[in-house]
């Protein structure tokens, strides 16, 4: 199925007129560091094109879709939000497709003062502030809510949710060890080094896995094209590989 995204991408690519250029590329927090090394290659094997990337949390991003702001490439953390792009004529349907696919953790600042261990001991009296993403626009925290209602601790640990507008504002405040704990992709923490530690691995059904799409309102359709197809290219499989991103 992949493959066969990716043969249509690359048609789209060859079919539309060349527009050399700046191409703006709206993608999720928790992509900001790998799509760094993303832009280098597909720059270096399309002379003359700049990728300008802007992240957000993926409903952040949508909503600046819904504003009218220029975009040519929309990247979300999920299923969800890509598919009310969709639904709002965002993006190009025909072009969806998954790329990627992360693990969401709950992690702890150095030294784990709380002394977390998995989810069922953030009920602990010395666990106070759980950072979490808002569920409304941030995917990650609309991952977290449904490991929390499958362990039914939704209700129990409501007192202790500090909500967040990104992954990586959640990220930010554990290395500052504002929290005792919060929950991340692995990728985030890894990103975080020492700062911050991996308690538990959460694993979802289905897992989180990341789309991309051409914004319907795309300047640069052919170049959009060029670089959906570019992400799921054994080169760029790699260097996601290398972040900690999983195939999709």
């Amino acid at each position: 199925m992949h493959r066969l995204v990716a043969a249509a991408l690359l048609l789209l690519a060859m079919a539309l007129p060349a527009r050399a250029g700046e191409l703006t590329v709206f993608a999720a927090a928790s992509l900001t560091d790998v799509v760094a090394a993303l832009k280098g290659d597909f720059e270096r094997l399309h002379p003359g094109t700049t990728v300008r990337p802007a992240f957000a949390a993926s409903g952040a991003l949508l909503s600046r879709l819904d504003a009218g702001e220029a975009c040519d490439v929309f990247l979300s953390a999920d299923i969800d939000t890509m598919g009310a792009a969709v639904n709002r004529h965002r993006v190009e349907p025909g072009t969806r497709t998954v790329f990627a696919g992360n693990t969401l953790v709950l992690a702890v600042p150095v030294g784990n003062p709380g002394r977390v261990a998995g989810l069922d001991s953030l009920a602990m009296g010395g666990v106070r502030r759980i950072g979490i993403g808002n569920p409304e626009s941030v995917p990650a925290g609309r991952y977290a809510k449904r490991a929390l209602q499958q362990k039914a601790l939704t209700f129990a640990l409501a007192s202790k949710l500090v909500y967040y507008p990104s992954v990586r504002h959640v990220l930010a405040a554990l290395a500052q060890g504002e929290l005792d704990a919060g929950f991340v992709y692995a990728t985030d923490a890894a990103v975080a080094g020492k700062d911050v530690a991996v308690a538990a691995t959460l694993p979802l059904s289905p897992p989180v896995a990341y789309a991309g799409a051409v914004a319907a309102r795309a300047k640069d359709p052919r170049g959009a094209a060029a670089f959906l197809a570019f992400l799921v290219t054994p080169e760029a499989r790699a260097i996601l590989a290398r972040f900690g991103f999983t195939a999709p």
